[in-house]
């Protein structure tokens, strides 16, 4: 069984006035009641932790956020045992960024009439980011004439990237695993350059040799019956390279992967980044896959 859960937190702006690239530590306690009686002790935590920063950022900066936090469960059963894998993905846009988490702690726990109650407290950085960052366009594609994404990509399907921005600079996408690989799917491996470059105004779509003969080709792969990876597209006007990755391994095809690193490295590496960097713009979306 599979189960994917999309937590949305959004609220209208209002004041006033940090520079953009104040780093600063915010702190929050909050307490979580569940309204959902098939809610997980992993989920309720996990919606807690994420409500608990939203808080912080809101008591810092005295304004609230638009803030999209995507939380991805899986629930797997053989008929003998089962395993549940955790791992959230998120994008802060307009104002106000949550930087780097440095203390997650579950303080009570509690389960009372069929459901969870949560207290957590976390710790980190953050910035209210008044930086412009540039409107960029994409969608992973199953085919080059598409233009939207579809709503679920069959195993063994070819993917594409359609790509445009306003402002000349550097783009890197990542794909993360239910297993928190990351797998760096641009710049292509044999790129020399630790980013792709990217024009103002000029329509990509990469993944494809039709467009670059050059280009490194993908398809999409499904072990199980139903998978959920999330999708990074990170792109600043400014120059940056990607993360260190090692030579990717084998799919359970034995099919050769692209370069990978840990998700926990990768999250590192766009804390570092975006600290220094107010315009890096980091856009996330969950991509399901079916057999």
């Amino acid at each position: 069984m599979k189960r994917f859960l999309l937590y949305t937190l959004i609220s209208a702006l209002c004041l006033p006035i940090f520079a953009a690239n104040d780093i600063v530590r915010v702190s929050a306690t909050y307490e979580y009641i569940s309204d959902n009686s098939h809610e997980s002790p992993e989920q309720a935590e996990q919606t807690a932790f994420t409500r608990a920063k939203q808080k912080a950022l809101e008591e810092k900066f005295g304004l609230n956020v638009t803030n999209v936090m995507n939380t991805l469960v899986s629930n797997r059963s053989d008929g003998l045992s089962s395993q549940s894998n955790v791992f959230s993905v998120g994008e802060t846009a307009v104002r106000g960024e949550w930087i780097e988490t440095t203390k997650e702690q579950v303080l009570e726990k509690t389960y009372t009439d069929g459901f969870w109650i949560v207290k957590v407290h976390v710790e980190g950085k953050a910035r209210n980011n008044a930086a412009e960052k540039a409107d960029i366009r994409y969608a992973l594609v199953r085919d080059v004439q598409d233009v939207e994404p579809p709503v679920t990509f069959r195993d063994g399907n070819d993917i594409f990237l359609r790509f445009s921005s306003p402002v000349a600079g550097s783009l890197c996408v990542y794909l993360v695993d239910e297993e928190q690989n990351a797998f760096c799917l641009l710049p292509y491996p044999h790129q020399p350059s630790g980013s792709q470059p990217i024009e103002a105004n000029k329509e990509y779509v990469f993944f494809s040799q039709q467009y670059d003969h050059s280009a490194q080709e993908y398809t999409v792969n499904c072990q199980h019956p139903s998978e959920q990876n999330a999708l990074y597209v990170i792109f600043s006007p400014n120059p940056f390279a990607k993360a260190a990755d090692t030579q990717g391994g084998k799919n359970f095809r034995d099919e050769p992967l692209p370069r990978e690193l840990t998700y926990e490295a990768l999250l590192k590496w766009l804390s570092r980044n975006q600290t220094r960097d107010p315009q890096m713009s980091v856009h996330t979306s969950i991509i399901s896959i079916r057999k």
